[in-house]
């Protein structure tokens, strides 16, 4: 179960980020143009409902690759199980595109060569790869820290309580990273950029065209970098909660 909880999590998590992305990126739909704040709230309830969702059924709720990986460097974690939790949010990746691509395949369709790529994946307002990479570690330590810390004492409530408190906190955390430090494209998580833009290179996506990946930047920042940041956040929230 804690399995299937780290798939559908993920999967929440990730539809609706990637459903909302659709929307302002492509033609004929109801939402057309970015609105900021829309996006904050976008991103954040599908970050909140996909954290709450996975706490209610009984999983770990990683929702993010450096997160398991922290886990089995510092936590004791293992190794077979990581891989399976990798594999989970792998195949929620996965799932994603492929419902976003067939709920929005006239709207696909429809937008010629209009870029398409930067839906399911993250891509900096001006590429410094030194730069951006160092912001996507601060990015995603910053923001698995707050997350580990505020919900430190949730484990002595009720099933019911701790999934509200987890889902807001997931909310809060997007909300206030994405208005604070949005200075580039990250996407502290290499779930939400690095394993969709695998499936968006294979899977048959109308109009994708020659739209290609930017693997360096794919590989370098949001890979690497997302996942030294959830490691360190990691380590950091276990030192400190174990001195506490």
């Amino acid at each position: 179960m804690a399995y299937l909880a780290e798939f559908v999590g993920s999967l929440i998590f990730l539809l609706g980020g990637y459903a909302y992305m659709c929307n302002i990126s492509l033609k004929k739909t109801l939402v057309g143009t970015l609105n900021y704040i829309e996006l904050v709230f976008a991103w954040s309830l599908a970050v909140g409902f996909g954290l709450a969702v996975a706490a209610i059924m009984g999983g770990p709720a990683y929702l993010n690759p450096g997160v398991v990986l922290g886990s089995m460097i510092w936590n004791g974690l293992a190794v077979g199980e990581g891989c399976i939790y990798l594999l989970m949010e792998f195949l929620a990746a996965g799932a994603a595109v492929l419902i976003c691509m067939i709920f929005f395949w006239d709207s696909f369709k429809a937008s010629g060569d209009a870029p398409k790529r930067g839906i399911f994946s993250a891509y900096p307002v001006e590429k410094n790869l030194p730069l951006n990479f160092v912001q996507e570690v601060i990015a995603t330590f910053v923001f698995l820290f707050l997350v580990f810390m505020a919900i430190a004492g949730v484990s002595d409530l009720k099933a019911g309580n701790q999934s509200l408190i987890v889902g807001l906190v997931g909310f809060g955390a997007v909300a206030f990273l994405a208005l604070s430090l949005n200075s580039t494209g990250f996407s502290m998580n290499a779930m939400r950029s690095v394993f969709s833009s695998i499936w968006f290179a294979l899977l048959p996506i109308p109009n994708k065209g020659k739209e290609k990946v930017d693997w360096q930047y794919q590989l370098i920042v949001n890979l690497v970098g997302s996942s030294i940041g959830g490691i360190l956040a990691v380590i950091a929230t276990t030192v400190i909660k174990g001195a506490l």
